[in-house]
């Protein structure tokens, strides 16, 4: 009905200047055989068409019998006070598969891959299962290697308007409420790495720590407002967390080996934590030295879960 109704009239406002007073209706009266100028002219002349007692008498058997038109004019609409921007994702022409990490974060490649383990990642989505380790890489990918298939990480986060904050702000919560489930000592964590070039996590474990009032404690709860203890700040209503940290074993090209190269107790906050009670296997041992320290542990190799990497990542900024 509209589409007759449009192809009888002449509807086009490029065809005239909008700024010629001329050509505009300033009465909003548009002649119906003529041409209508504005949006709104176009309002005005399909209600005075449509909206009226004989064209619903006249289609009272049709399937549609009635139409009904708003207006919306200037200001009538509310708008954010600020329009929010974005970061831009470089070399969007030149390439053609994209995978989403998380809010905010995106891996691009120039070309796509669909073999069995692309195509594994693709179905599995950012979490457990994806087989897409801490580099960005497709475990088993015929492709491995090629720069052509290569991800890459790339920013489309907000940069302003309450958007930009999202992300930092679903980290913290995250870290919050898996504090606040409880923490006991012995516990592998990953740490978001915030800061650091190389690794997105830090690998952990809980440990009991006098410094918060209890031996057999390695999480306590700050209140109070703002402040700074054991090297690390916290506010009201954070955990404070012990753990001991696990090095990266050299020459793994996964980066998900780990050995512990000295006991210190480190205290973190909670809203840094990615992860609780991760799996973490034994894998071997490292040569033992004399002299060294006799905790059997110090010469473990330990190897991080795959998925469970996978999974905290999905919640890092």
């Amino acid at each position: 009905m509209l589409k007759d109704w449009m192809t009888k009239r002449k509807s086009s406002a490029l065809s005239v200047d909008p700024n010629d007073p001329t050509s505009s209706t300033t009465t909003l009266q548009p002649a119906t055989g003529g041409l209508l100028v504005s949006a709104e002219e176009c309002f005005i002349a399909w209600r005075s068409h449509f909206e009226t007692d004989a064209w619903r008498a006249a289609h009272s058997t049709r399937a549609v019998s009635a139409i009904y038109f708003h207006w919306a004019g200037e200001g009538a609409i509310q708008r954010p006070a600020m329009d929010v921007q974005f970061d831009r994702l470089t070399g969007i022409s030149s390439h053609y598969q994209y995978f989403m990490l998380r809010e905010g974060e995106v891996l691009m490649r120039p070309y796509s891959c669909w073999c069995p383990a692309c195509f594994s990642v693709a179905e599995a989505g950012p979490g457990c299962g994806t087989r897409l380790n801490s580099a960005y890489e497709v475990v088993g990918c015929t492709k491995s290697g090629d720069p052509f298939y290569s991800w890459r990480n790339a920013s489309c986060r907000a940069k302003s308007g309450a958007e930009a904050s999202s992300p930092d702000k679903r980290a913290r919560e995250h870290g919050h409420h898996l504090a606040a489930v409880g923490l006991k000592p012995g516990q592998w964590v990953l740490v978001e790495a915030y800061g650091d070039e190389v690794d997105e996590m830090w690998l952990g474990k809980t440990v009991a720590f006098d410094g918060f009032g209890s031996g057999s404690s390695c999480c306590k709860r700050h209140s109070g407002g703002q402040k700074n203890a054991f090297g690390t700040r916290f506010n009201a209503g954070d955990y404070m967390v012990a753990v001991q940290w696990y090095e990266r074993l050299p020459g793994d090209g996964e980066r998900r080996q780990f050995y512990r190269e000295e006991p210190n107790i480190y205290v973190i906050n909670s809203t840094e934590l990615r992860g609780v009670d991760v799996e973490v296997t034994v894998i071997g041992a490292l040569p033992s030295v004399p002299g060294a320290s006799d905790d059997p542990e110090a010469f473990l190799k330990w190897e991080l879960c795959r998925d469970a990497e996978a999974e905290a990542l999905t919640w890092c900024r």
